[in-house]
């Protein structure tokens, strides 16, 4: 499968004159809110494109993940394109959406309402257009990436598709500088203390459990971890108590483990464990912990010919070396069970995470470009390992 067709270059010149089409895409795509597991209507509007776009078998399934694939004209290797749906937000957070000459505002907008529509659009150029001959392409806008979705989305599209996707490719609104080969392995904990509580005068003296959680987090905080890898902790979430006067009864609090390799995040599971033991010891207030999030860690060396033919499009692209990077995302799952894949972004911006967030205008069709071109060489690749398997 050549990348320098007739076809190929037609696609791109209509790339290049539907920006502005891919900038109001992503506009209306994050007035649509979509907390994580409520993504039931930005999925609607997604199908809704994927049968305006044309895609065969567009399909939403029971947790919302959207479908809809583009077969070529032969037999051959399948590549899934997965751009998640989902955000960080609260459902009652303002949407408040706005648009200068270079940028574009409005939470989530990077992550990943951009990645959502450059996906729809790098679709629409190769649904109207002659440039996949073999094969097939899965375009997925997948659910429960954040947060404690736990990957939720691409775990049942995997199990889907399982042991029919050659490459997978995920796609985020920032870090149109860097490929993301490593998936950044993490747990994340749910930890409740539990005990009798009782009347802060009546019954002083008797555990509480929210001092106890303040004893294993001063513990935990004060660990020592690897930076080689790098590995990392935070109890992101805590709450417990009834009322000012009450000696608490119950407390919970979230931690997140994360690390490079996944010896190093079971040492620091194995030192938390024994910090909690502790606790429970010397406090008498009970202590459970239940897996709520877990993401593999994986890599794809720097130099599997994904890495190289992507760094190659980037300089006909005329965009800089990509740094290659270590990231938490849909890769993870498919890097983990062996699967060749890469997350890319789409632009640049900052802020992610808040209501802040904002992306550049003018970095955006470069991104949808690289986006395009990748998905066609993942294909000749796995194409090409296919005959020379034979």
């Amino acid at each position: 499968m050549a990348l320098q067709t007739a076809a190929v270059e037609e696609n791109l010149a209509w790339l290049d004159e539907s920006s502005e089409q891919v900038i109001e895409e992503t506009l209306r795509l994050c007035r649509i809110p979509a907390p994580t597991f409520e993504e039931a209507e930005r999925a609607a509007y997604v199908a809704e494109r994927m049968y305006a776009i044309g895609l065969a078998d567009v399909c939403i399934d029971a947790i919302h993940n959207v479908t809809g694939i583009l077969h070529g004209q032969h037999h051959g290797p399948t590549t899934l394109v997965a751009a998640h749906i989902d955000t960080v937000f609260p459902r009652h957070t303002p949407l408040q959406v706005r648009r200068t000459q270079q940028r574009l505002y409005g939470p989530s907008i990077g992550d990943n309402s951009v990645a959502v529509a450059a996906m729809l659009a790098v679709a629409t150029a190769m649904q109207r257009g002659e440039a996949v001959s073999a094969g097939r392409v899965i375009f997925a806008a997948s659910v429960g990436e954040e947060g404690l979705g736990n990957l939720c989305g691409i775990r049942a599209l995997l199990e889907t598709w399982k042991g029919q996707l050659d490459t997978v490719i995920a796609v985020e609104g920032h870090g149109l500088d860097e490929v993301r080969t490593s998936g950044i392995g993490s747990t994340r904990l749910e930890i409740t203390f539990t005990g009798e509580g009782g009347h802060s005068w009546g019954a002083f003296g008797t555990p509480s459990a929210i001092h106890a959680m303040g004893s294993a987090i001063h513990h935990i905080s004060h660990l020592s971890v690897s930076n080689r890898p790098k590995t990392t902790f935070n109890v992101g979430l805590v709450e417990g108590g009834e009322s000012v006067n009450t000696i608490a009864p119950r407390a919970k609090m979230v931690l997140d483990l994360r690390s490079l390799q996944p010896a190093s995040l079971q040492h620091l599971e194995a030192c938390v464990a024994r910090i909690l033991e502790d606790v429970e010891r010397d406090t008498g207030i009970r202590i459970t912990s239940r897996v709520v999030g877990q993401r593999p860690a994986a890599a794809l060396p720097v130099n599997h010919p994904l890495c190289q033919g992507i760094q190659a499009m980037r300089q006909r692209l005329h965009l800089r070396p990509a740094t290659f990077s270590a990231s938490s995302t849909d890769a993870n799952l498919p890097l983990s069970q062996g699967i060749p894949a890469v997350c890319l972004g789409i632009t640049r911006g900052g802020l992610a995470h808040t209501v802040k967030e904002y992306i550049d205008v003018a970095p955006i069709v470069a991104g949808v470009k690289q986006l395009y071109l990748t998905i066609l060489y993942s294909l000749r690749n796995a194409e090409c390992g296919m005959r020379n398997a034979e």
